[in-house]
């Protein structure tokens, strides 16, 4: 019981500190800020976030519960003015502040909340992170701002799995179909002009609970070509750009007038390797062949040495990270050392190494769409090779990639995971294969199973870090990935943009600002002519919504996301015991249609001889043989000529079909077309 007490009296204590009035915008205000980025939304709604990319900009529009402060590593409270624990801690007793309104001017209640909890749940909204909240046993209204959360079991992440984003239960009844597309928040900006797939214009909501936010407008502009991105706003015409590459960052690097805003990434590469494989199972082969690639060199040639050498299965964003688990060098002579000593000698001369007559060759693959993924695997190739390893290099289809791995095809792959705010590396490492659905390698170690267990049930974050350090270490020492490099997450901006000390992200847009003296007109044009296209996520063949326009997906995030949406992994009832899990099914791959073909529309002269210029969006339908079925005009500029243009362009695009677990189905994607004289 003394436990019980002792952790209550540290929530009760956090809860009076977070009743506290949230700060006001203390900035100069006015003028616009213009945002550019390719995380492109066509859904703007809690109940339909984008499994796969940045739902930031929702963080604009709407309020949560609560939200996590990275500088004070705590929830700060949000549209939850307090929250408290129950003695036994199953159940969290939210208080919501009683002067927040949608933008409607209704107030916002405990029912909004109820209501946007049990659409998540309803089968029919298909709310793709479902699994984190398949331990909430009961939510309760207890007054009119007052709702009770109860849980069936405890475990580390109650605060995160309860923390709803609502929407308007008044006006979500009246056109749940059509909600994503014209949205009511509460957030410090609203909707004043939104063309999917092209640019969304907020203007400042006056009723926000916080005050006047700075800028009277923000402005998104979505493209689907980074360099036409870059090139924008090298030339005044975005105040800050997002999620860029390290080879644009260091074309921006000699600007003075630039900020660069550079963090650790949670993304961590590495070599996967097959341990089923009849030398790979030996953990001595697999150091040598770690010992060979130099990642180093992969990390500077590759991501302009943006970023950090990886030393384990999580990277340094996480908060369970340990920086004592010291990286292997490159060395080549060791490596030969190794193999040397386990038999494997160039016997026949033709710079191979062999053992019992047969040459040591590996197949390793990756996916084809990834650019900097193929430029480690050719990096990769040449190291190994070096040492006298012969690789077969494969580049593969995502969705074939994603069948091979699964498979087991493969000597070993090179891929990513991510890393959130909420650990729980089960489905990655642990060696039960109905838990560990993701352990494509075969890794087995009940050291780790046990490390596993006990870090996601831990209430207590310090004790968990301790967790999570010999978890890191034992997996890197155990080398069944050769981890190889966490790339920075660098985004950029003017320097009269304020407000930023931060970190760059479009979630706190609403906090930045910009002198007047240093204001500039940027000027209101689309964005250049492009050269890439970008397709919707994967979705079932007509059972869900079309989801949200995305630039081509890594392979991890269509396994990220299948496993946000059907599987976790928690604690039992006691605070700090074994975790106790359902056995999950497999999650259905599936992925996106992607282009082979592209046709880019003529400017016409007609347009051309009034000087008409703007953006048309075509929708297409691609059938199951990758041709385009039928194409529609989504949004315009109004010009007839251009229209009819970008229609007979589209349809001459072609496309490799959509799959789900290996099978050709139809989907919608997104073309954007952009005439200029």
């Amino acid at each position: 019981m003394r436990r019980f007490v002792t952790f209550t009296a540290i929530i009760l204590f956090f809860m009076i500190s977070c009743a506290s009035e949230e700060e006001g915008f203390v900035s100069e205000q006015g003028g616009t800020l213009t945002v550019g980025t390719t995380e492109i939304s066509t859904v703007l709604s809690p109940l339909e976030p984008s499994a796969f990319g940045s739902n930031d900009v929702l963080d604009l529009l709407f309020m949560s519960l609560h939200r996590y402060d990275l500088e004070t590593d705590k929830m700060k409270p949000e549209l939850a003015a307090s929250w408290e624990f129950s003695e036994d801690l199953t159940s969290i007793t939210y208080y919501l502040r009683d002067d927040v309104t949608w933008w409607d001017g209704t107030p916002v209640t405990a029912e909004d909340v109820y209501y946007t909890y049990t659409m998540m749940i309803a089968p029919e909204t298909q709310y793709p992170n479902i699994a984190r909240l398949r331990f909430i046993d009961t939510v309760e209204v207890l007054g009119t701002h007052t709702i009770r959360f109860s849980f069936s079991r405890v475990y580390a992440d109650l605060l995160t799995d309860s923390d709803i984003m609502p929407v308007p239960q008044h006006i979500h009844k009246q056109s749940a179909g059509t909600f994503g597309q014209n949205p009511v928040g509460n957030g410090p900006y609203k909707i004043e002009e939104w063309v999917p797939g092209s640019r969304l214009v907020m203007g400042v909501n006056e009723a926000y609970y916080r005050g006047r936010p700075p800028f009277d407008k923000i402005e998104i502009r979505y493209y689907f070509d980074a360099t036409a991105m870059l090139n924008d706003f090298t030339q005044g015409q975005l105040d800050i750009i997002l999620n860029i590459t390290p080879a644009a960052a260091q074309r921006l690097s000699g600007d003075e007038n630039i900020v660069l805003d550079r963090r650790p990434g949670n993304t961590f590469t590495y070599v996967g390797w097959n341990l089923k494989h009849a030398h790979l199972v030996d953990a001595e082969i697999r150091r040598a062949l770690s010992l060979a690639i130099n990642t180093r060199g992969l990390l500077d040639s590759i991501f302009g040495g943006m970023g950090t050498i990886s030393n384990g299965p999580l990277p340094p964003s996480s908060w369970g990270y340990s920086n004592d688990v010291i990286p292997l060098g490159h060395d080549l002579a060791g490596a030969r050392e190794i193999l040397q000593s386990k038999g494997f000698v160039d016997r026949n001369r033709n710079g191979i190494l062999d053992k019992n007559g047969q040459d040591l060759v590996l197949n390793i693959i990756t996916n084809s769409e990834s650019s900097d993924r193929v430029a480690l695997l050719n990096a990769i190739t040449r190291d190994l090779e070096e040492l006298g390893v012969q690789v077969r290099a494969r580049t593969l289809r995502t969705d074939k990639f994603i069948r091979a791995i699964i498979n087991r095809d493969f000597d070993g792959f090179v891929m990513g995971w991510s890393v959130g705010e909420k650990i729980d590396p089960t489905v990655y490492w642990y060696s039960d294969e109905t838990r560990g659905i993701y352990n494509f390698i075969s890794y087995k170690n009940e050291t780790v199973d046990s490390l596993i267990d006990q870090g996601v049930a831990m209430l207590n974050r310090k004790k968990a870090k301790g967790i999570w350090h010999v978890f890191q270490k034992i997996v890197y020492e155990d080398l069944p990935y050769t981890f190889l490099v966490v790339p920075d997450a660098i985004s950029a901006s003017h320097k009269r943009v304020k407000g930023i000390e931060r970190g760059l992200e479009l979630g706190s847009a609403y906090a930045y600002w910009i002198p007047r003296s240093e204001r500039e007109a940027v000027a209101v044009v689309p964005p250049p002519v492009v050269e890439e296209i970008v397709t919707t996520p994967a979705s079932t063949p007509s059972e869900e919504p079309e989801p949200e326009i995305r630039p081509i997906l890594r392979p991890e995030e269509v396994l990220e996301a299948a496993a946000r949406r059907e599987t976790t992994a928690v604690a039992s009832v006691q605070p700090e015991s074994v975790a106790v899990t359902t056995p999950p099914p497999k999650p259905s791959i599936t992925t996106r249609a992607t282009p082979v073909k592209r046709v880019t529309p003529k400017y016409p002269e007609a347009a051309r001889a009034i000087g008409a210029s703007g953006r048309v969006v075509i929708r297409v339908l691609v059938g199951v043989d990758g041709k385009v079925q039928e194409a529609t005009i989504l949004s315009s500029f109004g010009n007839p000529a251009c229209e009819a243009a970008a229609l007979a362009a589209a349809e001459q695009w072609e496309f490799n079909p959509a799959t789900k677990d290996g099978v050709s189905f139809e989907q919608k994607a997104t073309i954007p077309f952009d005439f200029r004289p």
